[in-house]
């Protein structure tokens, strides 16, 4: 059991990253259960009352784990979208979606983020994680910007935001707690794709309306 006290910004940083690795592998292996204080405390080698000093409950741990998988996503999705001079909409669902099937557990944490972690922390905590969130979709809008200068950097953000909503949608779709008999189980690539295309081409395809000048003979008229 680790009893060492951590004294610099280094060690701490070392320590709550180890915290959520340990809280990760544990999610991993129970898929959908988030495991208890103790567990998470046993899996990275502190007390539990180390543990506290970083996290108040278990629920600020996941939440803490969401948001770095979502800064993740985010990366992923920028780099993506830098890599090609010319992107379609079809690029840009892909884009979206390759984190999500490459870490499982993402989708995961989103899935239980409203019901059981968001709800669970205290306000700062849960401000803090919208804040980041927020901030952290707007470094993707600069990467779209290209695609169509017509729509301003509010479009941009606000389609990102229900391009997240409609992800988790997807992912929950596509993966049922509760396999019904003789019921088909979407395929979440598949269900993304048909959920974000028409969103992503009413955009891209966006032309702001520009009034027609007036001729003179209008404008002597008034009309």
């Amino acid at each position: 059991m680790e009893i060492k006290k951590a004294k610099n910004q280094k060690q701490k940083l070392q320590r709550v990253n180890g915290i959520l690795a340990a809280a990760e592998a544990l999610f991993v292996e129970s898929g959908d259960e988030l495991p208890s204080a103790i567990q998470i405390a046993n899996k990275a080698e502190v007390a539990k009352g180390t543990l506290y000093i970083y996290f108040r409950t278990k629920e600020a741990i996941f939440l803490a784990l969401l948001e770095k998988h979502l800064q993740n996503w985010i990366i992923s999705f920028e780099t993506a979208t830098r890599k090609y001079e010319t992107i379609t909409v079809d690029d840009i669902c892909t884009y979206l979606t390759q984190y999500w099937v490459e870490t499982p557990q993402f989708g995961q944490l989103c899935r239980i983020s409203d019901s059981l972690l968001e709800s669970r922390v205290e306000e700062k905590v849960y401000i803090g994680f919208q804040n980041k969130t927020v901030n952290g979709l707007k470094r993707m809008v600069p990467a779209l910007k290209e695609l169509n200068p017509d729509v301003d950097s509010k479009q941009w953000l606000s389609l990102l935001q229900r391009s997240y909503q409609l992800l988790t949608l997807a992912w929950v779709e596509s993966h049922p707690k509760f396999q019904i008999a003789m019921t088909e189980t979407p395929n979440f690539e598949k269900l993304s794709n048909e959920l974000l295309s028409p969103f992503w081409q009413e955009l891209v395809q966006y032309r702001k309306h520009v009034p027609k000048q007036k001729s003179g003979w209008r404008k002597l008229l008034g009309n």
